[in-house]
């Protein structure tokens, strides 16, 4: 579909229905935040193997998480079998992911462990290395915070920053000992579209 009736380079305007059209919402699922990096969490919040927060990116709920070999890795929070969410909790520490419907059990790395009655259900016959979770395949850091892409041959997370690295460099780099986050969970409900929350920051200086 063409949207460019919706924008006005000439007088620098978009149309309200940015923010409103239903339609206009799906497409930038798909081609924005299936396509940008998007943050993640930050490197403090994961110290230890096994840590790991539930959080999303765009609509998709994941699992941000440390393996057991200190990997940081971002996985669909979906069991392969049924769809059901596999982390029910915000944040915590653990060896095994266990889906409380049918008892699922999958690593921090995402591979597939336990499956109950595999003999009878499945008659040995099912390959556990195939249905491990889903992971996000690019996931890269700058300066502490952490971002993961949908796509694995999208540009580098460096060259996606651009110039923006270095106004980011000026906050997170300023002490040896970089930057933390604030302990806890943070969630903040908006009720409209996510580019007003843009918006306040990028709009005009007085909200600069």
């Amino acid at each position: 579909m063409d949207y460019s009736h919706l924008v006005d380079l000439d007088k620098q305007t978009v149309s309200p229905k940015v923010f409103a059209d239903e339609d206009v919402y799906r497409v930038e699922q798909e081609k924005v935040f299936g396509r940008c990096w998007l943050y993640i969490g930050h490197e403090c919040q994961l110290e230890n193997p096994g840590d790991f927060l539930s959080t999303y990116m765009a609509e998709e709920p994941v699992i941000f998480v440390r393996d057991r070999n200190g990997e940081l890795r971002v996985f669909l929070n979906s069991c392969r079998h049924r769809g059901v969410k596999v982390c029910r909790v915000d944040s915590g520490n653990t060896k095994v992911f266990t889906c409380p419907y049918h008892g699922w059990s999958y690593s921090t790395d995402g591979s597939l462990q336990g499956v109950p009655q595999q003999r009878t259900a499945y008659h040995n016959e099912l390959d556990k290395s195939q249905w491990g979770l889903i992971e996000v395949p690019r996931v890269e850091s700058h300066a502490g915070l952490v971002f993961a892409c949908f796509d694995p041959d999208a540009q580098s997370l460096a060259d996606y920053l651009g110039g923006m690295a270095w106004y980011l460099d000026l906050i997170l780099r300023r002490s040896k000992a970089g930057t933390v986050v604030t302990p806890g969970v943070h969630r903040w409900r908006l009720g409209g579209n996510w580019k007003l929350a843009a918006e306040q920051f990028g709009g005009d200086n007085y909200h600069a």
